[in-house]
């Protein structure tokens, strides 16, 4: 049986590929359990965690078919239905190892929240983000009431989950919620080449920046000042630091 999650760790990147393409990827109870599962458990060596989907999209969300054929659901049964998203959104949040998600085609409802949860965001000129759930009588999760009106502002949060309407990768560049927008053919080298310029950092650097900025979101600016005070102390104390300094004096 095909697993509906692929994973492969070599030369420091971690491939975690969305594995249902005659489903365009719709987000299987299998597969988000086993990508919660998989960010817990990267390689401490990892350089890079990235998430692609199979074939032509990158995820058209949540599986409603399948939804369907499983019948009414009660209280308990739906809170577990919305953790089972929410446990991914945490794990890749708290992840110290920076994620990429490279993005083709569609990214819909729970798979475009999985696609702009990720730290680097790397998107085909042809991938379109849309937040399906108004329509199917549902609501987005991952914290995105939360982190897209601070992105984009109330009104185009607003735009975006009410009206539902699709969102082009070139648009959502112009909106701050992607990295980088490429032609199809070079989406493969895109990423690789952002792995390579994350491959020549600190490691606890980048997963201390990506910490600071998260709780940074939640924060008041003293707290946030206090944050990097803290870091900055661990930083100054640890070999990378050391090691830098080193490096930029003989240069």
């Amino acid at each position: 049986m095909t697993s509906d999650l692929l994973h492969c760790f070599a030369d420091g990147v971690y491939r975690l590929t969305l594995n249902r393409p005659h489903r365009l990827n719709a987000l299987s109870d299998a597969m988000l359990d086993s990508l919660h599962e998989r960010i817990l458990a990267v390689p401490a060596n990892a350089v890079a965690i990235v998430i692609r989907g199979e074939g032509r999209a990158f995820c058209s969300g949540h599986d409603l078919k399948a939804a369907a054929s499983a019948g009414p659901l009660n209280t308990v049964t739906a809170r577990a239905v919305a953790e089972r998203m929410q446990r991914v959104a945490t794990a890749m949040r708290d992840c110290r190892t920076p994620i990429i998600t490279q993005v083709r085609g569609y990214a819909i409802g729970g798979g475009a929240e999985i696609a702009l949860s990720g730290d680097i965001v790397v998107a085909s000129n042809d991938a379109v983000f849309q937040f399906t759930e108004a329509a199917v009588g549902r609501v987005v999760t991952n914290g995105f009431t939360n982190l897209l009106p601070r992105t984009v502002g109330p009104v185009r949060a607003k735009q975006l989950l009410l009206l539902g309407r699709p969102l082009p990768a070139p648009e959502a560049l112009d909106w701050g919620l992607l990295t980088e927008v490429h032609p199809l053919d070079r989406l493969d080298n895109a990423v690789e080449e952002a792995v390579a310029e994350l491959r020549g950092k600190s490691a606890w650097a980048l997963g201390a920046g990506k910490t600071l900025v998260n709780q940074g979101l939640q924060a008041s600016f003293e707290s946030s000042i206090e944050f990097e005070i803290g870091a900055a102390i661990e930083a100054e104390l640890g070999p990378d630091a050391a090691h830098g300094a080193t490096e930029f004096a003989g240069d």
